[in-house]
């Protein structure tokens, strides 16, 4: 009898490789991403015809009915969430971009004499402080030698109004040895003036106390300034179609000093970037224009710094970037300034226009090259990027920086914007070369 042999195992089906099991999890990853791309992509809106159809008049009513608008306010955020949603109906995609900053702001102060207390309202900028010494007169265009001479070495300055800024006082103050300054706000404006910080009370008193502050003159007083700096965060507003190409930017600064509602510094330019965007809304031009408005401005330009810094790439083919400051006042017929080829474009699109040079503070060096960054507006970040700026200027009116700035003349914004597109257009039917990198051998450069 043979022995029995064990049974051959059937033979199994080998297991399926790696990749194909997880090819059908990969797939369904991949539509699941691919759907919520879809969902959430950025989609222009729909245009409102009814935003098409509003007024510059409209448009300021209900602006100025915010108020001041300086960073860190109640007024400034509503007027930023209005105009989101002006530009949304317009058809446009508006991102915010967060803007921080520390901003001082006034939390009271005291003049303590024999006999009495006085309010005292900080200086902007000012830093606060306490100080116990003896007032001394002087000049307030005193340079700091005589002030010295004048016995202010660690003594507090009494003085009215000088006849240039309120920082050029504060510094000679300082210099001579001061430890702070009394102010009597006797100036016939009412101009927003910023100081520097220093570890010393800068206030100032109503005119209405002058002759009572200046009896005190040679006494022992205190001194109390409380000040507080705290965190704010503004936003850039960055006006486009999802897909716009920016050829050409127009731009202009939101925010306002304090305790101005800011008419004209800077309403002007909000009103005309506003009205070019319902201009431009629904037709192919606005595919090729980005509008911007920048905050912070008022505190050292610090909105449009940022987004030249983080939209740099993006920004060199622009063609030009257009700012609009103060220009709703009959100050002085609209004059700009900035690249001379743009400059150039701009006079023939509008005969008569007129032209200014702004005063160059100093310049910046680029590998041996040197070109002025001039202006005090937005516009001179872009001129760091070598992108060619066209800036929108009227001129100062007597309430510049104070709580009657209230009146844009509205005719002359329309008028700013109207020329305004006029150039636009020149400007994208010329043929254009984008600035290139100098690049450390200095080759290929335009300037």
């Amino acid at each position: 009898m043979l022995p029995r042999r064990s049974p051959r195992p059937l033979p199994t089906k080998p297991a399926p490789p790696a990749w194909k099991r997880a090819l059908p999890a990969l797939l369904a990853a991949g539509a699941v991403w691919a759907g919520w791309q879809e969902l959430t992509r950025p989609r222009n809106p729909a245009l409102a015809e009814a935003a098409r159809t509003r007024t510059t008049a409209q448009d300021w009513a209900s602006l100025a009915a915010f108020g001041p608008r300086p960073v860190g306010t109640p007024g400034h955020d509503r007027a930023v969430d209005w105009l989101d949603t002006q530009f949304t109906a317009l058809g446009y995609h508006v991102t915010r971009q967060e803007v921080t900053a520390t901003r001082p702001f006034d939390q009271g102060g005291t003049l303590q004499a024999a006999g009495f207390t006085l309010p005292v309202k900080a200086i902007y900028g000012a830093a606060g402080g306490e100080q116990t010494a003896r007032l001394v007169r002087v000049d307030p265009d005193a340079t700091p030698d005589v002030m010295e001479a004048q016995g202010l070495r660690a003594q507090l300055a009494l003085t009215t109004c000088p006849s240039g800024p309120w920082r050029d006082l504060a510094e000679r103050v300082n210099r001579a040895g001061g430890f702070g300054l009394l102010l009597i706000d006797d100036c016939p404006g009412r101009a927003l003036q910023k100081v520097d910080a220093t570890p010393f009370p800068l206030v100032t008193v109503p005119a209405a106390e002058k002759a009572r502050v200046l009896a005190l003159a040679g006494q022992t007083v205190t001194l109390t300034s409380r000040v507080e700096t705290r965190p704010v965060t503004g936003h850039n507003l960055i006006v486009r179609r999802v897909n716009a190409t920016p050829d050409l930017l127009y731009g202009a600064h939101l925010d306002t000093v304090n305790g101005s509602p800011g008419g004209n510094d800077n309403s002007s330019g909000v009103l005309t970037v506003l009205h070019l965007a319902r201009q431009h809304a629904g037709t192919p031009t606005a595919d090729r224009v980005w509008f911007v408005l920048f905050d912070l401005e008022e505190d050292g330009l610090i909105g449009s710094r940022l987004f030249v810094k983080t939209h740099s790439a993006k920004l060199r083919p622009l063609r030009a970037m257009l700012n609009f400051d103060m220009v709703g006042v009959p100050a002085t017929p609209l004059k700009v300034a900035g690249d001379v080829d743009v400059i150039r474009t701009a006079q023939a699109a509008v005969p008569g226009l007129g032209a200014f040079t702004e005063d160059p503070p100093g310049g910046v060096q680029d590998f041996g090259r040197s070109g002025y960054l001039t202006g005090r507006s937005d516009h001179v970040p872009f001129k760091g990027l070598r992108i060619r700026t066209l800036f929108f200027h009227r001129g100062l009116d007597a309430h510049y920086h104070t709580p009657q700035d209230t009146r844009p003349d509205l005719t002359l914004v329309q008028d700013t914007a109207d020329k305004a597109a006029r150039i636009s257009a020149a400007l994208l039917a010329q043929p254009f070369r984008p600035s290139e990198s100098c690049g450390i051998q200095q080759r290929n450069c335009r300037f």
